[in-house]
């Protein structure tokens, strides 16, 4: 059996995949364009910019509910305070 290291299985996707596409709540609220992936010991995290300033999103089964690559979309469940938590404005 031949395994090809361009097809990721389902479910997994490389950073330059995932860096550039927007992120948008179930409700429809756009949270901005993720720039950037910061490594953690128990999950990612998203770094989101847009209107709140950087936002924060962890990579979680919990908040992320869907990823589509065609539409270039992230769909997030901002659970209770969670773009509240990890917003960081910008400093003036």
């Amino acid at each position: 059996m031949e395994h090809s290291q361009h097809h990721p299985p389902e479910e997994f996707y490389f950073y330059h995949q995932i860096i550039g596409l927007r992120v948008v709540t179930t409700g429809g609220e756009v949270v901005g364009d993720i720039v950037d992936i910061l490594e953690g010991q128990s999950n990612d995290n998203y770094v989101v910019h847009g209107p709140r300033g950087e936002v924060l999103i962890p990579a979680i089964e919990d908040v992320v509910q869907s990823i589509d690559l065609a539409r270039k979309t992230v769909t997030i469940e901002a659970i209770a305070g969670l773009l509240d938590l990890n917003e960081k404005k910008p400093r003036k």
